[in-house]
């Protein structure tokens, strides 16, 4: 039986300029422990989004169909079990639009009657703060075909939705007949109708789910309304985009090598990878990405472009390069105008011993400041399954980081801290 150590915590950052170069006041203010009875689906995959019209709400989702919601930033939590008639299968990512709606994309599971596993990506959406959800819709269906790791993203002017995700002809086909691709589909009406899928890669990948296969696409809008997306695939990030609202694309370009591919080892974890981040500040495009290699172990590489995509920095690898980072996932906090960096670290342990740790990166100035987030560095275990990503997103000022670890006992949990400035 699995458990969930859910702590919630505030820190209260003082310092000069960007108000994150020294920490004061640490003050735990909340911890909750809530059960799940699920033995099937260790708790994994967190995610979790600030509200835009109001954030003292933060909702959060978890591996398989795990709600979590606070409506008093963080001081209380409730705990639900999210519904949809198309299934919930896993693959969680939140998003708020500006006027508070609290977006839930994730697989399907097929359990209507007639329907196929993985046969489209499901959104739900909630007006309450995570109380209660829609029932769903299912974006772009094809029973034929599986769907996976959906990635959405939303233009703050005009409301205008996308989510993009990887298809496969035949998941785990090693049949060279059988292909992979990535899709973006679009809503305009706040997520009510759906676009028809438009593929944005150039060159198809393999069925195996694995450095062949075109992974971990990010989709991002500029003020004007341009799409832009980057993804994994063949030991390279790729990057593309569109002025015509995501009809047509222009020619994929890799922006960054990735030495060890998207799909490498990092020991005692079940899977791991280097999935991009993609975001903006406004001004300058950011991609954040894992790599590998023998002598440093896992590393977080960053890279960075002031010309709408045109050309991009040299990667600059964040932290500690001898011993192993990996997960990223990062957000940009428009207060102090800075990068935050959540990921996991063994810079400071032996052996699988893991702490999680924020970085705080200027885009000028470089690496600020990090901190630890958890308390005891844990030791995961290879045959459970850790999910393919952790969470974080920023707001005025507010911080909230959502990851996987484990307990002594063998069993994951998902920790929760909240930093504000």
């Amino acid at each position: 039986m699995n458990k969930i150590l859910a702590l919630f915590l505030i820190f209260w950052l003082t310092g000069c300029g960007t108000g994150y170069k020294k920490i004061s006041n640490y003050r735990p203010v909340f911890q909750e422990k809530i059960q799940n009875k699920n033995p099937f689906f260790p708790l994994s995959e967190p995610h979790i989004v600030i509200n835009r019209k109001n954030p003292a709400n933060i909702v959060g989702g978890a591996v398989l169909d795990e709600v979590y919601y606070s409506m008093d930033a963080g001081k209380t939590w409730k705990k639900d079990k999210l519904k949809s008639v198309f299934g919930v299968y896993g693959d969680p990512v939140l998003l708020s639009d500006n006027d508070g709606r609290i977006y839930y994309f994730h697989l399907a599971s097929g359990q209507r009657k007639g329907g196929h596993w993985l046969e489209g990506i499901v959104m739900q959406y909630s007006d309450d703060g995570g109380k209660s959800w829609s029932d769903g819709v299912l974006i772009g269906k094809n029973a034929d075909k599986q769907q996976d790791k959906p990635w959405p993203a939303v233009h703050r002017h005009s409301g205008r939705l996308a989510v993009a995700w990887t298809e496969f002809d035949k998941y785990g086909s090693k049949n060279p007949d059988d292909r992979s691709r990535v899709l973006i589909s679009f809503s305009d009406d706040r997520g009510r109708t759906w676009t028809k899928p438009v593929k944005i890669n150039d060159t198809d990948g393999n069925c195996l789910d694995d450095d062949q296969t075109p992974e971990g696409v990010v989709p991002l809008f500029d003020r004007n309304g341009n799409v832009y997306a980057v993804w994994a695939y063949d030991g390279k990030i790729w990057f593309d985009f569109s002025v015509d609202g995501g009809k047509t694309w222009h020619q994929d370009r890799v922006i960054a090598v990735q030495e060890a591919g998207w799909a490498f080892d990092i020991e005692g974890i079940y899977r791991a990878n280097g999935l991009p981040v993609f975001l903006s500040d406004g001004k300058k495009f950011y991609v954040i990405f894992g790599d590998y290699n023998e002598a440093s172990g896992g590393d977080i590489k960053l890279i960075q472009s002031d010309d709408q995509g045109k050309t991009w920095s040299e990667p600059v690898i964040l932290g500690p390069v001898n011993r192993d980072q990996f997960f990223p996932s990062a957000a940009y906090d428009e207060v102090s105008g800075i990068l935050v960096i959540l990921f996991y670290d063994r810079s400071a342990t032996d052996g699988l011993k893991t702490h999680v740790k924020l970085l705080f990166y200027h885009p000028e100035k470089g690496i600020l400041h990090q901190v630890k987030l958890n308390g005891e560095a844990f030791t995961p275990v290879k045959e459970v399954f850790f999910g393919d990503y952790i969470g974080l997103d920023a707001y005025q000022g507010l911080i909230v980081a959502v990851w996987t670890e484990m307990n002594e006992r063998g069993n994951t949990e998902l920790n929760i801290k909240i930093l504000k400035r």
